[in-house]
């Protein structure tokens, strides 16, 4: 990712958090006054929205002012270590509100209160603002795709979904009478909790596989095979091909034999050859190739 690329990352995400603190605000004062299950639930989910958001932004800071000359490969894993505690708090919030949804549908209620009008005007702005969020967020990842910033476009995603379904029964309680109106509630936080669960869900699967290290998959391994047998004649024996993940970047390592008589700009020749053909092929790669006389 180039820094004006991080930059415009880490402005849509100190949006979100002024959003998401002036949004937790107005939700305090919202639970306050009114019975909503639904505002009870976002609450939680809220706070720990803000605490994810602004950790996402603390990470696109760090990264964006890491020095060049510190040539730190882990700070590469801040934006998978990012995405996997976001993941973590959608969970934690599923948590809270699975807790808080049975015991409404024990115990339904009607929704009633100044904080019902409040809930409608605060879920329709604030559902607005993060949509613009999340299409910002998809522009961002279409341009430079990275754990963070797919962290980011889902907690939008999420945060949209769930203003639209909240905006949605709190009309829906307010103008019709009927009793069902009074399972509106738990119900549309079911439609939130599953939300949740899928984007946490798969935050976490992907960033535990890329801060444990892992290889490249077969197909990316494959492309270093026929690189290799295009050089074949080139070198006199490989030895070793190490490959590792940190945060999109992808690290390739090569050892190969060379003829102790060979010159020199020859061997960079093979090097530089098999270097470009490489990371040509594979996006966000960086290839060393280390010679070795044999």
């Amino acid at each position: 990712m180039s820094d004006k690329e991080r930059q415009q990352t880490e402005k849509t995400a100190f949006t979100g958090l002024i959003t998401c603190g002036f949004g937790l605000a107005l939700n305090i004062l919202s639970v306050v006054t009114a019975n909503s299950l639904v505002l009870v639930a976002d609450f939680f989910n809220s706070f720990l929205e803000f605490c994810s958001v602004g950790l996402s932004w603390y990470a696109l800071r760090r990264l964006r002012r890491d020095e060049k000359g510190v040539f730190n490969y882990g700070l590469g894993k801040i934006e998978n270590l990012a995405s996997l505690l976001i993941g973590v708090f959608m969970l934690a919030s599923v948590a809270v509100m699975a807790f808080l949804i049975i015991s409404r549908l024990l115990h339904p209620v009607r929704l009633k209160g100044f904080g019902i009008w409040l809930g409608i005007g605060c879920t329709l702005v604030f559902g607005l603002v993060n949509a613009c969020l999340w299409l910002r967020s998809r522009r961002h990842r279409r341009a430079a795709p990275s754990p963070i910033v797919e962290a980011q476009m889902r907690l939008f995603a999420v945060k949209t979904a769930a203003n639209a379904c909240m905006f949605f029964n709190f009309v829906l309680s307010v103008a019709v009478a009927g009793q069902w109106v009074m399972y509106l509630d738990p119900l549309v936080s079911c439609i939130t909790l599953g939300l949740m669960v899928n984007s946490g869900w798969h935050l976490m699967r992907h960033s535990v596989r890329d801060l444990l290290d892992r290889s490249l998959e077969e197909p990316l391994q494959m492309i270093i095979t026929r690189e290799l047998v295009k050089h074949f004649e080139a070198y006199t024996a490989l030895e070793g091909v190490r490959s590792r993940y940190s945060g999109r970047q992808i690290f390739i390592e090569i050892i190969l034999g060379f003829d102790p008589a060979r010159p020199i700009g020859k061997v960079q020749e093979v090097a530089d050859s098999l270097k470009a053909g490489l990371e040509r092929q594979i996006p966000h790669s960086e290839v060393t190739v280390v010679p070795r006389a044999r």
